[in-house]
């Protein structure tokens, strides 16, 4: 998965818009993801890609997109 696939299934989970998702975007601050939304969020991506959420080990990881698809897909 592309960055920009990423960028695109976070705006079709959240409805946010997706010049708002970019790499270092804040999920809080700059989408308006609380996290409980940031909890849906994570479920529907693993649901949605397979990946296992077990690879998120760090606070960091749900800071931004970036961080978040870095944890996630290792930058594939």
């Amino acid at each position: 998965m592309t960055f920009d696939q990423f960028r695109q299934l976070i705006a079709d989970i959240s409805h946010a818009p997706i010049e708002a998702i970019q790499e270092h975007s804040s999920f809080r601050d700059d989408i308006g993801i609380d996290s409980l939304q940031m909890v849906n969020l994570l479920v529907a991506v693993a649901e949605k890609t397979g990946v296992s959420l077990g690879n998120l080990t760090d606070s960091d990881d749900y800071v931004s997109p970036g961080n978040l698809y870095y944890a996630l897909f290792g930058g594939n």
